[in-house]
């Protein structure tokens, strides 16, 4: 259903789709389909947690891999093979 106040030009969403005006008459109206709705993101907070598994460490940025050594307690220094290794321990 289309919002009150809506002109021409004008786009609003329904179902996940966006629409813009095409033409006002009275209440009645027509429109057109111009794309989807993008999703809202979530909003991410630095409290999550990653859980890993031993095999995907190899896949892991450098940082990831240091922030993970240093919630561990281990030695965050060193080149990315030392970091794996001090985390498979």
């Amino acid at each position: 259903m289309i919002p009150k106040g809506m002109k021409v030009g004008d786009t609003f969403d329904d179902c996940g789709l966006t629409y813009r005006v095409t033409k006002v008459v009275g209440e009645n109206y027509e429109s057109i389909w111009v794309g989807a709705t993008p999703p809202k993101a979530p909003v991410a907070d630095n409290k999550t947690e990653v859980k890993v598994v031993e095999d995907d460490y190899e896949d892991l940025p450098y940082a990831q891999l240091k922030k993970l050594c240093a919630e561990k307690g281990l030695d965050a220094t060193g080149k990315k093979d030392d970091l794996i290794a001090r985390l498979k321990g």
